[in-house]
């Protein structure tokens, strides 16, 4: 679908503008009218994506409370007034009918500003209404995501389809909300068209489980902000997150998502004009698949019930590569590129699994095999063989190409990583798959030919465990997307690499203001000025989260002394999560009670037995990421360690909310502050230390003795334990609470840990 542009619209938009607002009674104003009463907004200044163009017109108009929302009934039932349009032909429209889209905008317009407007295909008089509805006369000027938006006495939304009114309906609820009573609106043309097709997130769900009320509320976050293309990462070396009754355990219940879930939530999406892409991850990053069907690099060809734990495949040293994965994964990273079954299996996947979404699109991965694998005598000599393949990439290449078939043939578009494709010698991918680019800018010379998604990871990507954020300011001020056709779209990625556990509330909270700069320019790819990026937060705030967003939802304070997070030292590997790594490298720590089913990544941590505390940790390295938001007070932290050196304990992201034990003294920092006590922990021995807070006071005890109180009214701090690399400590318990224990609480958390009798409250 070929993207519009502004410089192809502007003469005769101007033109049309003009007219129409003389149509509505509302004559074009000077430019000194352009301000209105304080009641109301000037769109270019208050609405998220900033509009293409608004001709104010004389005043304001208020919506009165008898207001309804009128249909209208030609084109009711219908998704587009264009001729021709299929859903074959425009695969990225909406095809939801126009009175179901006004069924959810009023619904909307209620959540966000308590208007209730009922739904009718009656016509009435201009003032009691907002009307919607579908004009094939203008698809001249705007796409199928494009609206237009005239205020006059009344309100009238029309567009080409329902998609398209959907969207204006978001840009009324914007401005109703930013507005200073929720009811009155300036009068004038907004006419609104995106510039970029494919307005794209990934969200990574497959190293951090994200529950269904925290998608929901991307989701409609996005659909608030008009972006259509969610990306959902369900597969990856750490688990894999689609639970069907076909391989019972392949995927671990409540920490994955069901049929009857997935279609819960593409019929959501589906409501916010939002496509939910199915992604997957072949044929490398698939170490849980790989384990279950027993098709990794270290299984043989032998046909072998599914399901985790030691199977005879028949390997032999002539069919596997044992040893040549990254060094920090196992050999089921990969699939055994040697092995016909490994191709079925994926095959019979995509047979499950596609018919659970509706997008028509899928993403099948294919990036990042590992480079050893070239070296495998096996690999060679197989490769050696074959007639078809020059070298690994080409075996890789052909394996997408025929999953590509598969997905062809169920009426869907493949979609894979930029990787494998650039190098391969024999074998070329298939010129219908859209290459994904997440190391540049979809200008590559080889991409040439292939239609492009560009995920730049310098400016696009979210690894809060790696401290990489999207560039915010270069993407709102100076970022531009390549000036090509065959960029269909490009956007944001969030991933949960490094990551111990992490709600996903709390990703969300970290990066849904970077997305929202994103679906500024993607939107609208005229680069902002310094003013405009610097007052985005404050418009953000104008017109509010999505209509229905929950946000971050903290655990309610108990009163049992029982913890909201218990953590255990054993070796176990949590659960929820495949163990893809060697056992040297990256380490599960249990939460007892809650948050399991993460990445558990800790680097240099070990598992150690103590003849005294029994399993310990040892750490002398990065600690672990656990990824909450604080808890405000009352809230207690208890924990035993052995210290040998000061250290932050336990920080938010950024550092700025702290718990640091030390050798001569306990600290609290929070907001700029730290308070301070004077007393440490004897180094070099196991301490019993606890802080407790009411809120606004913070009680130290060490051993079950009182031993100062500071005040503070710093959260508990959920991020990061142990953030930064110190001589080695040891830790055997750590317990967290979202109430202030009394003294008896303490000493019972000191001599009666009651392992897994946890608080309970409702997870997000």
């Amino acid at each position: 679908m070929p993207q519009l542009h502004h410089a192809r619209m502007l003469t005769g938009l101007v033109a049309l503008v003009l007219l129409l607002s003389t149509a509505l009674g509302a004559a074009p104003a000077p430019a000194a009218a352009r301000s209105v009463p304080s009641a109301a907004v000037d769109p270019l200044e208050a609405v998220v994506p900033k509009p293409d163009s608004w001709a104010p017109g004389h005043g304001t108009v208020r919506l009165r409370d008898t207001a309804r929302l009128e249909v209208d009934r030609r084109t009711a039932r219908a998704w587009t007034a264009v001729s021709g349009m299929t859903r074959e032909s425009d695969p990225a429209v909406f095809h939801r009918p126009l009175e179901a889209v006004a069924r959810h905008a009023a619904g909307d317009v209620e959540t966000a500003t308590g208007l209730r407007m009922p739904v009718t295909t009656t016509p009435g008089t201009p003032r009691a209404a907002v009307r919607v509805g579908l004009d094939a006369g203008l698809a001249g000027g705007l796409g199928p995501d494009g609206y237009r938006l005239e205020i006059g006495d009344g309100v009238r939304i029309t567009a080409t389809t329902a998609g398209g009114v959907y969207y204006g309906t978001r840009t009324l609820i914007q401005l109703l909300r930013a507005g200073d009573d929720g009811r009155t609106l300036p009068r004038g043309v907004l006419v609104d068209d995106p510039d970029t097709e494919l307005r794209m997130n990934t969200v990574d769900v497959s190293r951090e489980y994200w529950s269904p009320r925290e998608l929901t509320d991307v989701i409609r976050q996005m659909g608030y902000l008009k972006q259509n293309f969610l990306v959902l990462h369900l597969d990856d070396a750490e688990g894999f997150r689609l639970d069907s009754p076909r391989w019972p355990g392949l995927a671990e219940p409540g920490y994955s998502y069901d049929r009857r879930t997935v279609e819960k939530l593409d019929r959501i999406a589906a409501e916010n004009n939002v496509s939910l892409v199915p992604a997957f991850e072949f044929p490398a990053h698939v170490s849980p698949k790989s384990a279950y069907f027993h098709v990794g690099m270290a299984d043989g060809p032998r046909e072998v019930p599914p399901g985790f734990g030691e199977r005879d495949t028949g390997a032999t040293p002539g069919n596997t590569c044992t040893g040549y994965s990254y060094s920090h994964l196992t050999d089921d990273f990969t699939f055994n590129l040697m092995n016909d079954k490994a191709l079925r299996v994926s095959q019979r996947m995509l047979d499950e699994f596609l018919p659970w979404f509706t997008s028509p699109w899928v993403h099948l991965g294919g990036d990042e095999l590992p480079p050893g694998m070239a070296d495998c005598p096996a690999l060679q000599q197989f490769l050696a063989r074959s007639e078809e393949y020059g070298n690994v990439s080409d075996a890789a290449i052909d394996f997408l190409n025929t999953l590509d078939d598969r997905v062809d043939a169920a009426g869907r578009r493949s979609i894979i990583y930029d990787g494998s494709e650039g190098s391969t010698d024999r074998v070329e991918l298939d010129r219908d798959i859209v290459v994904m680019d997440w190391t540049g800018d979809g200008t590559a010379d080889h991409l040439a030919g292939y239609d492009v998604i560009v995920a730049d990871s310098k400016y696009f990507y979210a690894v809060p465990a790696r401290d990489i954020r999207p560039r915010e300011e270069e993407i709102a001020r100076s970022w531009q997307p390549p000036p090509s056709d065959a960029v269909l779209g490009w956007g944001m990625h969030v991933w949960g690499d490094d990551l111990g556990w992490a709600e996903g509330q709390w990703l969300e909270s970290l990066t849904w203001r970077p997305r929202a700069v994103v679906a500024d320019r993607q939107w609208n790819t005229a680069p902002r000025s310094a003013q405009e990026f610097t007052t985005l937060p404050a418009r953000l705030a104008a017109v509010g989260k999505a209509p229905g967003y929950t946000g971050t939802l903290l655990p309610r304070p108990t009163g049992n002394a029982r913890p909201i997070h218990q953590y255990v030292m054993d070796p176990a590997f949590p659960p929820g999560t495949y163990d893809a790594h060697t056992p040297t490298s990256r380490r599960g720590l249990r939460d007892m009670c809650d948050l399991s089913g993460m990445t558990p990544l800790a680097v240099r941590t070990t598992a150690a037995q103590d003849p005294q505390e029994g399993w310990i940790r040892q750490v002398d390295q990065r600690g672990y990421w656990m990824g909450a938001a604080g808890l405000p007070g009352p809230w207690t932290m208890t924990a035993r360690v052995r210290l040998d050196a000061d250290t932050p304990f336990l920080t938010d992201l950024d550092g700025t909310t702290a718990l640091s034990l030390g050798t001569s003294a306990v600290t609290v920092t929070h907001d700029g502050q730290t308070a301070s006590f004077d007393r440490g922990l004897p180094p070099g021995r196991w301490t019993d230390v606890a802080l407790v807070s009411d809120g606004q006071t913070v009680r130290l005890y060490l051993d079950g003795t009182p031993a100062g109180r500071v005040s503070s009214t710093a959260p508990l701090p959920r991020a990061r334990l142990l953030g930064t690399a110190q001589p080695l400590m040891g830790l055997a318990a750590l317990d967290l609470y979202a109430e202030a224990l009394t003294p008896t609480g303490i000493d019972a958390a000191r001599t009666e840990r009651p392992e897994a009798a946890c608080a309970t409250y409702a997870r997000p």
